[in-house]
């Protein structure tokens, strides 16, 4: 059974009491719909760790099947979960990480309109511990996914509680062009044909391609030299070598060791993992790669 964080009703006011419950739930990710989804699931025993660690792994697990739902409305959404003390949470990833589903089963939202609208808030003295309560979540929500080329929609749940829907078209930016996924060359030629820039005539005669003089270096050397033209910081470093030590980590920790923010953190995990160095695993946490330990070791020798 699910312990959930305890609620007084006291004057009309409500606590949340965090000295007995954790909070439970599950993410079910879809690779694709003809398949039964993974299932992860969580259980915390503080509100601020489950605040901290679900909006980042429900991101990095969009991102993973290629998803484009910024950081943000996650967080916002997750964050407003509190509201329904956080009562049979389910996240669901699917259609490439382009669609992200919220649901609850707690008292439910009465007037959704209004929860769009800056200002309007049932937050509490004791929620306002962890959230900001002043209604701005929802409005920032709907605001960003829609100049992000999305919407949002807030549904009632079967019984009870709220169900948040974050959906992004697949191949469409913010300007909605469609772009052809996984494409760079044809995202390019989109940029320059709207700065006027012509692409280069296909009719032409071919050149006759000119032989390299080029000798093939050996692999330690390219290696080496791929190395080097990443110009790690010494920040990327040191996180790097903490995730060593620890097998694998998160944000919140390389945050709480090597006292970066953790915003920062997070930004940094991700462009070493987009560099190859780092790879998350099935729990959403980030582990060095081959080459990431390559990399180290070369980065290591080097000082």
């Amino acid at each position: 059974m699910q312990n959930t964080p305890e609620i007084n009703n006291q004057n009309g006011l409500q606590g949340i009491r965090e000295d007995s419950f954790s909070i439970c739930g599950r993410i079910a990710v879809y690779d694709n719909l003809k398949s039964i989804p993974r299932i992860i699931d969580f259980n915390y025993v503080t509100i601020q760790h489950f605040l901290d660690e679900v909006p980042q792994k429900t991101y990095l697990f969009s991102r993973e099947l290629g998803g484009r739902i910024p950081y943000t409305i996650i967080k916002e959404v997750v964050e407003n979960l509190i509201h329904a003390s956080f009562n049979e949470i389910v996240i669901t990833i699917m259609q490439s990480g382009n669609h992200i589903i919220v649901s609850d089963q707690g008292p439910g939202i009465e007037n959704k309109e209004k929860a769009f609208l800056p200002g309007y808030s049932s937050a509490t003295k004791s929620m306002k511990k962890y959230i900001r309560g002043v209604g701005s979540g929802l409005p920032i929500v709907r605001e960003t996914i829609i100049f992000s080329g999305g919407n949002v929609d807030i549904t009632d749940n079967i019984k009870k509680g709220t169900v948040v829907s974050l959906r992004i078209e697949e191949g469409e930016n913010i300007n909605g062009n469609i772009l052809q996924t996984g494409t760079i060359g044809h995202q390019a030629a989109q940029q320059g044909a709207a700065q006027g820039i012509k692409e280069p005539r296909t009719d032409a005669e071919p050149k006759t391609p000119v032989p390299s003089q080029k000798k093939d270096k050996p692999p330690e050397k390219q290696k080496v030299e791929e190395f080097d033209s990443l110009k790690l910081s010494i920040r990327q470093i040191k996180i790097l070598s903490l995730v060593l030590e620890l097998d694998e980590t998160g944000p919140s920790k390389i945050a709480k060791e090597l006292g970066f923010s953790l915003s920062t953190s997070y930004r940094e995990l991700i462009f070493l993992e987009e560099s190859g160095l780092l790879v998350m695993t099935e729990s959403g946490k980030r582990q060095l790669t081959d080459t990431g330990k390559k990399c180290l070791e070369y980065y290591s020798n080097s000082f």
